[in-house]
């Protein structure tokens, strides 16, 4: 599956999974992003890329034909390397895990969505009446 940020920047995960969750006060919709330890971005790169709102604010995750814009995801709750099991233990085998790179983004509020175009605009008629 692929997952390009607003900024076109692409990026090979294994798998996308969708939940709702309590975070800064809301409870909202967020993204499971899950990938492979040995992609080229190192973890302060990938914390770099998913930090800035500009790139999170539209996120397009691509799987052959099929294609879904996932908007306003701009809250980063969680990046970790964190082990992953792949394989369950069975009565005679251990289990099998391996390390992912996770990264969990929350949507926007609609109630923020609002207020930050409120802001903007009375941020415009304010330049307006200054002459500016």
């Amino acid at each position: 599956m692929r997952l390009t940020l607003n900024n076109n920047t692409e990026l090979d995960i294994i798998v996308a999974n969708g939940s709702s969750r309590y975070h800064q006060g809301e409870n909202r919709d967020s993204l499971e992003f899950q990938l492979a330890k040995s992609i080229p971005q190192t973890f302060e790169e990938l914390d770099e890329l998913f930090s800035n709102p500009n790139n999170t604010s539209k996120i397009t995750l691509s799987e052959g034909e099929t294609s879904y814009i996932h908007d306003n995801y701009t809250l980063k709750v969680q990046m970790a390397l964190m082990p992953v099991v792949i394989m369950p233990a069975t009565d005679t085998d251990p289990e099998i895990t391996e390390e992912r790179y996770s990264i969990i983004m929350a949507q926007k509020t609609y109630k923020e969505i609002q207020l930050e175009s409120l802001i903007e605009t009375v941020d415009v008629l304010v330049l307006e009446s200054l002459g500016v």
